[in-house]
C-alpha cells in the first residue's frame, strides 16, 4: 500500500537535479577548547566537526570562516588531526587500502606515492612536482579508463585536476591493476603521481579523505585550521581558543536489518533514501566508508511488476544520473522488484534485491 501511494505521485514530481541534499556545514557560536569539548558540534545538534573531503568543501567552509569578525585572522577548526606516531595511507577516491608497492615510509611530513618504470612506487614530498595519472570511471573497474597527464603539478594539484577533467588520481586495489596501469605507460621515461597519500592527519568522524590544502605546520600537534581565508590549514595547539566548523548529515543507516516494506516504516515521514546525483551517491559512499559497511542495504528504489519502470518511493523518476550494477538497471520479468546498495568489486553500486529480504537501511532525516 505504501508504494502505491508513492506510485502514484509519479507524475506529481519532476526530475530533481539535487546536488549537495545530503550535509549541511555550521560554524559553532562560541570560541573552545577543543580539546577540552571535542563534542561541541553534538551539542548544538550537528552530526560533528567537518572533514575536508575536496576544493568544493574547502571553499564553502572558507566562505563560513569569512563571517567572523575577530580583528585577528579569522579561523576556525576542520576536524582534521595529526599523530606524529601513526602514519597511514589512503587513496584519493576513498577506495580501501588493499595492496600497495612501496618499501620505504615517509620520513617529511606528507606524501605521495609515484609509480616507477617498473611498476614499483615510491613515497615523495607531496610539494614535489611530476606528472600524474587520472582516470575515468566505468560500469566496474576492469572498463576504467587511464589517462597519464604529462603536467608537472603536485600531488595535491594533480588531484585538483584530475577531479575538475575526469574522475579522479588513479587507484590500485591489487597486483593485475598495477600491471595494466604499468602497460599503459611503458613508454613513460619518469615516475608519476597515482591517489595514494601518505601521512598522518585523520579526522574526528572516521572519514576517509585524502584532500588538502595548503599546510602550513605551525607549532602545535593536534589540530588544524582554516586560517586567514588564503592562507590554507595551519596546525595549532590543541589547547588554543577556536570556533569550530561542525556538519549535519541527513543520512541515517539503520543498526538491524528488517525487509523492505519494514524499511518503509522505519524510515516513517522522512524516508528511505533517494540517491538522484552523482553528489548525492558520492555523500552517502562515503557515509558507508566511514562507517565500514559494504551493503546490501535498502534505499528508496521499487520496481512497477506491471510495468516495469523503477520509481524512488517519493514518486521521483529515476535518472538521468543512475549507478546500476554491470551499467543497466534490472530487466523486467526475471528481475527481484525492490533497490539495494551494495559495495561491488570494491564500488557501491545499486542492485535489486528480493523485497522479503532482511539488510540494513538507509533514511533520510532532515
Amino acid at each position: 500500500m505504501a508504494f502505491l501511494s508513492a506510485l502514484m505521485l509519479l507524475c506529481a514530481f519532476p526530475l530533481s537535479d539535487a546536488a549537495g541534499r545530503l550535509r549541511e556545514f555550521h560554524l559553532s557560536n562560541d570560541k573552545i577548547n577543543i580539546s577540552k569539548d571535542p563534542n561541541t558540534c553534538e551539542k548544538q545538534n550537528y552530526t560533528d566537526i567537518v572533514t575536508v573531503y575536496d576544493h568544493e568543501d574547502n571553499e564553502k567552509l572558507k566562505e563560513l570562516v569569512k563571517t567572523i569578525t575577530d580583528p585577528d585572522a579569522p579561523s576556525a577548526i576542520i576536524g582534521a588531526h595529526t599523530n606524529n606516531t601513526k602514519y597511514t595511507s589512503k587513496w584519493s577516491n576513498g577506495d580501501d587500502v588493499t595492496f600497495t608497492s612501496f618499501t620505504e615510509n615517509c620520513t617529511t611530513g606528507i606524501c605521495g606515492a609515484v609509480m616507477k618504470t617498473a611498476g614499483s612506487w615510491e613515497l615523495l614530498p607531496y610539494n614535489e612536482t611530476k606528472y600524474f595519472m587520472c582516470y575515468n570511471e566505468g560500469v566496474d573497474r576492469a572498463s576504467h579508463n587511464y589517462s597519464l597527464i604529462p603536467l608537472n603539478k603536485t600531488w595535491t594539484e594533480a588531484q585538483l585536476y584530475c577531479r575538475e577533467n575526469h574522475t579522479d588520481l588513479v587507484s590500485i586495489t591489487n597486483e593485475k591493476e598495477n600491471e595494466r596501469i604499468k602497460n599503459e605507460t611503458r613508454e613513460s621515461k619518469f615516475p608519476f603521481w597515482i591517489g595514494l597519500l601518505y601521512d598522518n592527519i585523520t579526522w574526528f568522524d572516521g572519514g576517509k579523505s585524502a584532500y588538502r590544502d595548503k599546510y602550513e605546520k605551525g607549532n602545535g600537534d593536534w589540530t588544524i585550521v582554516v586560517v586567514k581565508i588564503l592562507n590554507g590549514w595551519k596546525k595549532v595547539n590543541s589547547l588554543s581558543l577556536y570556533r569550530v566548523l561542525c556538519y549535519k548529515s541527513f543520512i541515517h543507516v539503520s543498526p538491524y536489518n528488517m525487509t523492505w516494506e519494514q524499511a518503509l516504516d522505519y524510515c516513517n515521514a522522512s524516508g528511505l533514501l533517494r540517491i538522484e546525483s552523482r553528489d548525492d551517491q558520492i555523500e552517502t559512499e562515503r557515509e558507508l566508508r566511514q562507517q565500514k559497511i559494504s551493503g546490501p542495504l535498502w534505499i528508496g528504489l521499487r520496481q512497477s511488476r506491471l510495468f516495469g519502470f523503477w520509481i524512488w518511493v517519493n514518486g521521483l523518476h529515476v535518472g538521468p544520473w543512475t549507478n546500476w550494477k554491470g551499467g543497466r538497471q534490472p530487466e523486467h520479468q526475471i528481475s527481484h522488484h525492490c533497490g539495494a546498495m551494495e559495495k561491488v568489486d570494491g564500488t557501491f553500486k545499486w542492485t535489486d534485491k528480493d523485497c522479503r529480504s532482511t539488510f540494513r537501511v538507509l533514511c533520510e532525516v532532515k
